[in-house]
């Protein structure tokens, strides 16, 4: 009864629902676009990297081939991908300018960094395509999007938690990635609920696990930039008090 209760209700809301999908779909993509340029901000600010090399690869590769190869898998998003497979490729640049500044202590690795960006680069484009062979276009889409958006909301924990700094981190970054990422799934889930589902969502045992661990990551993150924060500051008031002495 109560099944069929919400469906009727979302049935007669169902023109009202799509209005907010079609609203949180544009939020999510100006979302997306503006968070790649506060990484091109942090960078240049704290000229080191602003994203690790996983997630910024993994996302090339995965728009790469969902703009150029397979673009009818990414038509709902009007050519958003091809945008930010071109924004991505101004932020790499960035990141290889000021990736040297963090490997001081390897430098095998600081000098052939554009080699080792090219390299992962590649091997996730390769990897993306072979998966869209190996499911088809639209799945490789939808779960491919899901390896970018878990390395987008890991990535930024791993590098602040291994620096034990600040330094080429952001609130805003972290902000402007949060509210695409709710912004879509709460899209997802109305197309879910309308039958104009883009993929496997509530059905699937491994869209909840990506749904959770996400939502776990994002509200993680904050929590140590905080707590990162306030032990910088003490640091900082530690080392004024021992200069003064």
């Amino acid at each position: 009864m109560e099944e069929s209760s919400l469906l009727s209700a979302i049935l007669d809301h169902r023109d009202a629902l799509a209005s907010v999908a079609e609203f949180l779909r544009i939020l999510a993509g100006i979302c997306w676009t503006l968070n790649y340029f506060s990484m091109l901000r942090t960078s240049r600010k704290d000229k080191i990297p602003s994203t690790g090399i996983f997630p910024l690869c993994n996302d090339i590769g995965w728009e790469f081939i969902y703009a150029f190869i397979y673009p009818t898998a990414s038509a709902h998003w009007e050519g958003g991908v091809r945008v930010w497979f071109l924004v991505h490729c101004i932020v790499i640049i960035f990141i290889i300018k000021y990736a040297h500044n963090e490997w001081d202590h390897f430098p095998l690795i600081q000098r052939n960094l554009y080699f080792l960006y090219g390299v992962v680069t590649i091997g996730f484009a390769i990897g993306q395509y072979s998966f869209a062979r190996e499911v088809g276009p639209d799945l490789g889409f939808f779960y491919g999007g899901v390896l970018c958006q878990t390395l987008a909301s890991l990535g930024p924990i791993a590098q602040i938690l291994s620096r034990n700094s600040t330094r080429g981190a952001s609130l805003l970054t972290w902000l402007l990635r949060a509210i695409a990422t709710f912004g879509g799934f709460i899209k997802l889930t109305i197309y879910y609920l309308t039958g104009n589902a883009a993929g496997p969502w509530f059905e699937s045992p491994m869209c909840k696990f990506y749904i959770g661990l996400t939502l776990v990551l994002d509200f993680t993150y904050p929590i140590c930039y905080y707590v990162i924060q306030r032990q910088e500051l003490a640091n900082a008031q530690k080392e004024k008090k021992e200069k003064s002495k």
